[in-house]
């Protein structure tokens, strides 16, 4: 009974992500790149899933930031708020936001994590390393 706690903190916080995931409200241009807005929030910790939503409509899908840590999204939340995070030469305005769903696949390639698809190419070319 005593490593009971996992079902007191899934109560507690029944989706971290919801926790460490922020809405990017106001400041962002059309200009912003998301490569500029995850470098700007990797100041605070790292991020998981950096989102540029809807350029064209983004009141209705504005950007987002998810970031690995819930206190790293609280401290890019509190520096934002005191007006220290300045992107194209706009302060952002942003807030916590519980509107993400499940983990997206990042485009950037990671050395350590290879997919099915590239086993698979791999044991067809007749299994060698990661070159092509």
């Amino acid at each position: 009974h005593g490593s009971d706690s996992a079902p007191r903190v899934a109560l507690f916080c029944p989706d971290p992500r919801a926790m460490s995931t922020i809405e990017i409200v106001g400041g962002c241009s059309t200009s912003t790149t998301r490569m500029i807005l995850k470098r700007e929030m990797e100041r605070f910790g790292h991020v998981d899933v950096c989102h540029m939503g809807n350029r064209d409509n983004p009141s209705a899908e504005p950007p987002w930031v998810r970031f690995a840590d819930p206190k790293a999204a609280d401290s890019a939340l509190d520096a934002i708020k005191a007006g220290l995070v300045i992107i194209d030469g706009f302060a952002i305005n942003a807030q916590k936001s519980n509107r993400r769903g499940p983990p997206l696949v990042s485009r950037e390639p990671r050395e350590a994590e290879v997919g099915s698809r590239e086993l698979f190419l791999q044991r067809s070319r007749g299994g060698g390393g990661g070159g092509g």
